[in-house]
């Protein structure tokens, strides 16, 4: 894949993702906060105990990016938390939670657009949540972050459907541009 390409995927997974995410977000603003955290089995407990993961997460690796050149489109993580347990119930109604959400997917859409084709080649290097050193590529670590949204909001899809909630429609492929 060139990088032209490349960080056109990143750009599609990065608008994906917001799409989703506000998508969600609406279908979930009716329902009461005391629904929304009920333990439903999940791995994260509850629907807002999987959407704060994903919060969480996404403030971690957001974090992480922020010591690169280009991270400097990041500044407005000034005013949010820095979580270190992937657990954290952050935002304990949906009404806390959803003006992170949003702020979250505009600040990947601002990082992403920015990136040159060499930022998305370049090495990142990291400690995870227990310590551990890693060195990834930059482009194929927001892969990871998108990929890893798309999996728990599946999760959310899941909790939602047995709530009797339907949020349609999922797949990637509507926003995939037509080439005719």
């Amino acid at each position: 894949m060139t990088e032209l390409a490349y960080k056109e995927h990143l750009r599609l997974m990065a608008t994906y993702n917001s799409v989703m995410n506000a998508r969600l977000i609406a279908l979930l603003t009716p329902v009461p906060d005391a629904d929304l955290l009920a333990a439903r089995g999940a791995f994260f407990g509850s629907v807002l105990g999987t959407l704060n993961h994903l919060i969480v997460a996404d403030l971690i690796w957001l974090n992480r990016f922020r010591p690169h050149p280009f991270g400097h489109v990041l500044m407005p993580l000034d005013a949010l938390p820095k979580p270190a347990v992937l657990a954290d119930l952050l935002y304990p109604t949906l009404a806390e939670l959803a003006p992170v959400r949003e702020t979250l997917d505009a600040l990947f859409i601002r990082f992403v657009d920015q990136l040159t084709d060499a930022d998305i080649a370049a090495p990142l290097t990291y400690r995870n949540t227990t310590g551990q050193p890693f060195t990834k590529t930059l482009g194929l670590v927001l892969s990871h972050v998108f990929n890893h949204q798309t999996h728990h909001r599946g999760q959310v899809t899941t909790l939602l459907s047995q709530m009797g909630l339907d949020i349609g429609v999922t797949d990637l492929a509507p926003l995939v541009p037509d080439l005719t």
